[in-house]
């Protein structure tokens, strides 16, 4: 039936499409332009706005939670499925995102090795005085393993015996002194 119609068809192929030239059996032309057709992994790619909004809160989320909040929101992936960790993580390597970890680790937070080392204590006190509160520290990853802040002037000591709460060095005003008068 095309053939009791079109007398020729010219396909020319561009940089991004197709343009079809046709010439119809009583002189007639017209030329239509296709665009071409994306690659399968381009129609599954996850949009600009999506690897921006997990790069923001890549600052202070792992993967997990990120998931989490971007199926809040109401994103879906490029597959039009909701996240989940796997997904979260496969955007981050394929778009060169550093992880929560790396970011906290560049602020110079710590690890459970590293805070013991320089309170002079097991790294088992450490976790201990973390989970009460003694040391600030964040959760660096979906194990729910953390990162500790740099021990500061008021660190605790070490004070076995004592109640963790009651661990924190004395705060003195600079013309204090630390000397306790007796009188007999």
């Amino acid at each position: 039936m095309a053939r009791l119609l079109m007398d020729d068809v010219t396909l020319i192929k561009g940089g991004d499409g197709l343009t079809a030239h046709v010439r119809f059996r009583g002189g007639a032309t017209t030329t239509l332009t296709l665009t071409r057709a994306l690659n399968a992994w381009q129609l599954r790619e996850t949009s600009a706005e999506i690897v921006a909004e997990i790069d923001h809160l890549l600052d202070s989320h792992a993967d997990r939670d990120i998931a989490t909040i971007l199926n809040a929101r109401g994103y879906v992936s490029g597959t039009g499925q909701p996240f989940q960790p796997g997904i979260v993580k496969h955007i981050r390597h394929g778009h060169h995102l550093r992880s929560l970890y790396a970011r906290l680790r560049a602020r110079g937070l710590l690890t459970r090795d590293e805070m013991a080392d320089r309170l002079k204590v097991s790294a088992d006190t450490v976790k201990i005085g973390g989970r009460h509160g003694l040391l600030p520290r964040h959760r660096c990853n979906d194990k729910d393993e953390c990162l500790y802040e740099p021990p500061g002037s008021d660190a605790p000591i070490k004070m076995q015996g004592r109640r963790l709460s009651d661990r924190r060095r004395p705060n003195l005003l600079p013309d204090q002194t630390s000397e306790v008068q007796y009188e007999a």
